[in-house]
């Protein structure tokens, strides 16, 4: 009974951390977006639209699921912490504390996405994979990668 006893929280451990590594690519790969506005600020460049400094100002919610940012959306909108400085040779600072890392972006199904990546002892660990809405010379609007959340930055 001991061993099993024992057994146990190593089975749900192993489940979870292959969970969590299947989950995602499983999500991705079943929930392509359709781009219903061009991406015009952005070009294959790295050097364009997004270098610079960002803070956060709003986090809102996509609750009728349509992948745009809409007025009533952004009112219920509420406050957040969180910076991002991109720089031309895509490195980058991440969250309050200026983590070092780097970001790449990506014309994935027609759609930018922009990927970070925490620098840590010479490894690349994953921040997030984010949809970029829209960039401009003051506002940059990403939606998280799982389509809930939109994150609204301005230029600092």
């Amino acid at each position: 009974m001991k061993r099993y006893f024992l057994l146990f929280p190593l089975f749900i451990t192993t489940m979870i951390t292959s969970a969590r590594r299947i989950l995602p690519l499983q999500y991705e790969a079943a929930c392509p977006v359709q781009s219903s506005a061009p991406y015009q600020y952005l070009s294959s460049s790295q050097s364009d639209g997004i270098v610079g400094s960002w803070t956060l100002i709003l986090q809102a919610f996509d609750y009728n699921d349509n992948g745009k940012l809409d007025d009533t959306e952004r009112k219920k909108g509420n406050t957040g912490k969180h910076f991002y400085k991109f720089n031309t040779d895509g490195t980058c600072l991440i969250h309050t504390m200026k983590l070092k890392g780097q970001y790449e972006l990506k014309n994935v199904d027609g759609r930018m996405r922009l990927y970070t990546y925490i620098s840590d002892a010479g490894q690349k660990t994953p921040e997030n994979a984010w949809y970029v809405i829209s960039v401009s010379k003051t506002e940059l609007i990403l939606l998280s990668q799982d389509k809930y959340a939109f994150w609204i930055f301005k230029r600092v």
